[in-house]
């Protein structure tokens, strides 16, 4: 599939919400979670989009301390990853969804053992981007 995830292909356009469109918000956001679970997704979070006060603040801290690293991108336009609403003036709701990429074991097991290298978790598992 072109520009997307063929995985996801049926939560596009209006579908998703038009099938849930005459639940309450908390039969939606129930709706929405199970969905997402279904798909992998660990956890599940739904806030507004002004839930976080010092969100800006907090952002601009991240970026002046260079803890971006080599993620140049971040700080282009820091003022729209900031906001939601100054990309989307209309949003309601943001919608977070989290993956453990974690392992089944404990990964600091291996550093007792002097014979044998160690990968980082993230490294060890399907690619998370």
């Amino acid at each position: 599939m072109a520009g997307g995830r063929a995985g996801v292909a049926h939560l596009r356009g209006p579908r998703l919400l038009n099938a849930h469109a005459k639940l309450s918000a908390a039969d939606l956001k129930a709706a929405l979670a199970s969905q997402a679970r279904a798909l992998g997704f660990g956890c599940v979070g739904v806030t507004a989009p002004d839930a976080i006060a010092e969100a800006a603040g907090h952002f601009r801290a991240f970026l002046d301390t260079g803890a971006h690293g080599d993620m140049d991108w971040l700080a282009a336009n820091p003022e729209r990853r900031a906001d939601p609403r100054s990309l989307w003036p209309a949003v309601r709701s943001v919608i977070m969804l989290g993956v453990n990429y974690g392992p089944g074991e404990n990964p600091l097991a291996i550093l007792e053992s002097r014979t044998r290298g160690a990968i980082s978790v993230y490294a060890q598992g399907d690619d998370y981007h």
